[in-house]
């Protein structure tokens, strides 16, 4: 929960999900998926190395995979959801919206047909879907099998599958202002001009 507070005083909250946060989540959520316990960064890893290739010490292994999650435009992501509320006598505009999410992972590997594939069948294991609703997330469940595409790295085959998701989160946003600490009325009369100046 990120949160910002406006020189006017009014504070922004939002429930939004960062690519880093995201990331972690969905290194946790692979690992698990593979079989990898306690969780293992060179093995599910989600920075990439700052220089060249190849990414694994040579085609025969160890199997790795690369995971990003970057922010997808999509059209819900236009509809927005407004409310407001009261909470300790301050004024609170409560927006709801929905963000759209590309998870992508990249195995390297001699096995990296099969490691692909036990990510792609858990994306259906209620374990992972309840993982995901606990943030907030939530995956449209059309999306294609993973793909085996070889790939040449200094003259050599090297065995790579592909396989990405879409997902859905949902985000509220709160504006909560600071609450009035005093009002005045003024009441006038067309002819008499100012008849009464109340302040409370």
């Amino acid at each position: 929960m990120m949160s910002v507070q406006y020189t006017n005083g009014d504070i922004f909250t939002t429930s939004a999900l960062t690519p880093a946060q995201m990331n972690t989540l969905w290194q946790q959520l692979t690992c698990a998926v593979l079989g990898i316990n306690p969780i293992d960064p060179s093995r599910v890893r989600i920075n990439w190395q700052p220089q060249g290739q190849p990414f694994t010490p040579s085609p025969a292994g160890p199997n790795v995979c690369y995971i990003a999650c970057t922010p997808l435009d999509v059209e819900y992501s236009k509809v927005r959801d407004m409310d407001r509320a009261q909470v300790d006598s301050s004024p609170q505009q409560i927006v709801k919206y929905t963000k759209g999410w590309r998870i992508s992972w990249i195995f390297y590997g001699p096995d990296s047909e099969a490691q692909a594939q036990l990510v792609w069948s858990g994306m259906f294991q209620d374990y992972l879907n309840n993982q995901l609703d606990l943030s907030n997330l939530y995956l449209v469940t059309e999306f294609d099998t993973p793909q085996r595409v070889p790939e040449i790295i200094n003259a050599q085959w090297w065995e790579r599958a592909d396989f990405s998701v879409t997902l859905y989160e949902q985000v509220t946003e709160t504006l909560t202002t600071s609450a009035a600490t005093s009002v005045e009325v003024k009441v006038y009369d067309n002819q008499l001009g100012q008849v009464a100046d109340i302040s409370a």
